[in-house]
């Protein structure tokens, strides 16, 4: 008995072997694994091509994003490179003017000397006040003008006396002493 007992086990280990064999073999087969494998690598591929399509997406829009921000700050920089080359052109041109305006005046008073024109300006005081006939509003503006420079009055002064601007005043004392000066070689 022991020996029948002995034999069927030995019988059910070998079909036990067997069926395991078989089992193995047919899970770990060559032809079962590849396609399985193929199938999951695809997947993957697949799974990767889906995710970096969005990605490439993504950053391409951010690009496109990027550029027109770009575009944008070029355009607002140009625009205040030009304000500010416009108003360095502004503060030349008029550095360059006032430069001019002073210099004209210089020598306006330098042609006519400081003498000559303390001179001219007494003797159109003496000829304004010698003419009988009543004077237009000008020769009396350019009258008060000369006289109270003739009493040392200095043109800001003058300016705010008669209620108007230095220049007026300048002009108005230069137009009084180059009618009342003696004509050049004569």
């Amino acid at each position: 008995m022991a020996y029948i007992f002995s034999s069927a086990a030995l019988l059910i280990s070998i079909v036990s072997f067997f069926i395991l064999f078989f089992y193995v073999k047919n899970r770990t087969a060559a032809d079962r694994i590849a396609p399985e494998t193929r199938r999951e690598v695809s997947q993957i591929i697949n799974e990767i091509d889906r995710i970096t399509d969005r990605d490439s997406e993504l950053i391409e829009d951010r690009v496109k994003k990027l550029k027109l921000l770009l575009e944008n700050i070029d355009r607002r920089i140009a625009a205040h490179e030009n304000l500010l080359n416009n108003y360095k052109a502004a503060e030349e041109t008029q550095k360059k003017l006032t430069d001019e305006k002073k210099n004209a005046a210089i020598e306006a008073y330098r042609e006519l000397g400081k003498k000559n024109y303390t001179a001219a300006l007494k003797i159109n005081i003496a000829g304004t006040a010698a003419a009988d006939s009543p004077e237009p509003a000008e020769s009396q503006y350019a009258r008060k003008a000369a006289e109270l420079s003739a009493a040392g009055v200095p043109p800001h002064e003058i300016a705010k006396r008669l209620h108007t601007t230095i220049n007026e005043v300048e002009m108005a004392l230069f137009l009084a002493a180059s009618r009342q000066a003696p004509p050049p070689g004569g």
